[in-house]
């Protein structure tokens, strides 16, 4: 499966100043993959080590932590060569072996013309500081697929071209729209776990079985995810943290008349103070399962200083992850009538490839009764974003927020295939939502 992210892994091997190469995010997205295929693809040969799978591998680091001595020990124990030149050396699930984590500090001070790549979830969960080589190594992100990795996924690489074709002023012919919101509702079903997308193309050809399959292998991963805050955070910390997991998709779908924002009291008995959630909260976005969008006082930059720590929304990490946690059939979500609901399920998807496609903060704004789902900052300009499932677009909050604010540029996203600009409003299909800058 092509993924963006091996642009950035060739940048990182073309740099002068290459340090150790840290690829985090949550489990199951493709960091393995896509490190393989990488090591596959651009060096004479890959060596991969994967801590989890082999945990006695860890007893290599406890003596100490130079490279050259680490390197040798792995070409024994494992009878192979490693050309440190030419060759890409992958610490796999790095985060079974808090040692080996700060060993990347001596590679990157001592033997910097090794080519090391590490991945890792989970990272900053139980560590102390001194094992996080600060400094020394570049990190990337993985998130979960967007939709237009999903499409490269399923081969339909002439629905890849039409939306990176498409541009303003000129609208979406129904049928190519219709074609692809079937497909961003097939993504609205899977989520963008590369597993999950790759079993929904094996089966495509018979849908009902490719829905199965999907709700099958999410609920197994769901099952693996709490499982992983069990073993990873400690009984009494679990209780609190798998509390707050599942309640996020609940707290999604209230429906309010003011201010959307995560409600504490909701969560567990004896638990209804921001502090007392703060570190449960904090655990799910390390762990790369939820995002938190703080809420805005004022749209005004920085906007992290109009921000109220104890204000903010969360957001699963995947909309696959979220309709199975809801029990939203697959059927139903692409027969797309599941009430109110798609609002909320149409803001985490386009939150999430909004995540995916951006390497910055998000922000949301409320004031009264009046929401602009997501504020994000480009060229120094703030972009209100707000968000419609549906053909309506009757944007009341972005009217409120236009003549308050008077910005220069806001997006609307929906589910018309209409493409209009004018000196402050531009309004694209949600599919476009990773697009957004291109037409901005």
């Amino acid at each position: 499966m092509k993924r963006k992210i091996y642009k950035e892994l060739l940048n990182w091997k073309k740099s002068e100043t290459q340090k150790p190469l840290l690829l985090q995010g949550a489990r199951q997205v493709g960091k393995t993959y896509c490190l393989k295929e990488f090591g596959d693809k651009e060096f004479s040969n890959y060596h991969l080590f994967d801590f989890m799978e082999n945990p006695t591998l860890n007893k290599v680091f406890d003596l100490d932590l130079q490279p050259k001595r680490i390197i040798r020990d792995l070409e024994i124990i494992y009878d192979i060569n490693i050309d440190i030149k030419n060759d890409l050396i992958i610490f796999d699930e790095i985060q079974q072996c808090p040692k080996a984590l700060t060993s990347l500090k001596f590679f990157a001070q001592n033997l910097p013309i090794a080519n090391i790549a590490a991945s890792g979830s989970l990272l900053g969960l139980g560590l102390s500081d001194d094992s996080f080589p600060v400094g020394k190594i570049t990190r990337i992100k993985l998130y979960p697929m967007d939709f237009e990795e999903f499409l490269m996924a399923l081969d339909q690489n002439k629905l890849v071209k039409l939306i990176n074709t498409i541009s303003l002023n000129k609208s979406i012919v129904e049928p190519l729209h219709q074609k692809l919101w079937d497909f961003f509702k097939y993504f609205m079903i899977t989520g963008g776990l590369p597993e999950v997308v790759k079993n929904f193309k094996e089966k495509f050809n018979t849908l009902s079985e490719a829905f199965n399959i999907v709700r099958k292998l999410q609920t197994e991963l769901l099952k693996d995810y709490i499982d992983d805050i069990s073993k990873h955070s400690g009984k009494i910390k679990s209780v609190k943290i798998e509390a707050v997991f599942k309640n996020i998709p609940v707290q999604l779908a209230r429906e309010t008349d003011g201010m959307k924002k995560f409600v504490f009291k909701d969560v567990l008995s004896g638990s209804s103070r921001y502090s007392s959630l703060e570190a449960p909260i904090e655990w799910l976005i390390k762990a790369g399962l939820v995002f938190k969008i703080p809420v805005c006082a004022k749209p005004l930059l920085p906007l992290l200083a109009y921000s109220d720590e104890k204000k903010f929304k969360l957001y699963m990490f995947d909309v696959g992850i979220l309709g199975c946690m809801l029990d939203l059939s697959p059927k139903t979500i692409f027969n797309y009538n599941y009430g109110s609901y798609k609002g909320y399920f149409a803001e985490n998807i386009v939150l999430t490839e909004l995540f995916a496609c951006l390497d910055k903060p998000i922000y949301s704004w409320s004031k009264n009764t009046s929401e602009i789902e997501f504020l994000l900052e480009n060229n120094g300009e703030i972009i209100p974003i707000e968000v419609k499932a549906g053909i309506n677009t009757k944007a009341k909050s972005l009217k409120v927020y236009i003549d308050k604010f008077k910005p220069k540029k806001t997006l609307l996203l929906s589910g018309r295939p209409i493409l209009l600009k004018n000196k402050i409003n531009i309004q694209l299909p949600l599919y476009l939502a990773s697009k957004f800058q291109s037409f901005c």
